[in-house]
């Protein structure tokens, strides 16, 4: 038998995943995979990321071929960001995790270890 803070935390995990913008943030992500558009623009994205990092193997990123493929890459991922699949994904996994950056900064981060290697307390 479970301990009831285990069942406590269970039920909270099924609060978070059922909310409607889980569901949501699920369909949109479907659909970005299947967007001819964002499939494209992703792809675009990929190569430049490829080529910039090629010419970092052998050339400065202050020089001017780095700098004109790092542009490309810039202009290639503000393309996709702004794509509204895209968009509308990055709002609804903002919603998504709030709850969780919530549990984090207002719970989690009072058990974490400090330097001294004992958990940290705020009131310290």
């Amino acid at each position: 038998m479970k301990e009831p803070i285990y069942q406590e935390i269970e039920e909270i995990a099924k609060l978070l995943l059922d909310r409607e913008e889980v569901k949501l943030l699920k369909e949109v992500e479907k659909k970005m995979e299947n967007d001819e558009e964002v499939i494209r623009l992703s792809m675009i994205k990929s190569t430049y990321e490829s080529e910039y990092s090629s010419i970092l193997n052998y050339s400065s990123p202050t020089s001017c071929e780095a700098k004109a493929a790092l542009k490309k890459l810039y202009e290639a991922k503000l393309n996709l960001d702004n794509h509204p699949l895209v968009r509308q994904y990055y709002d609804l996994f903002r919603k998504v995790n709030e709850p969780l950056h919530y549990l984090e900064f207002n719970l989690l981060h009072k058990f974490t270890t400090s330097k001294y290697g004992t958990c940290s307390n705020d009131e310290d």
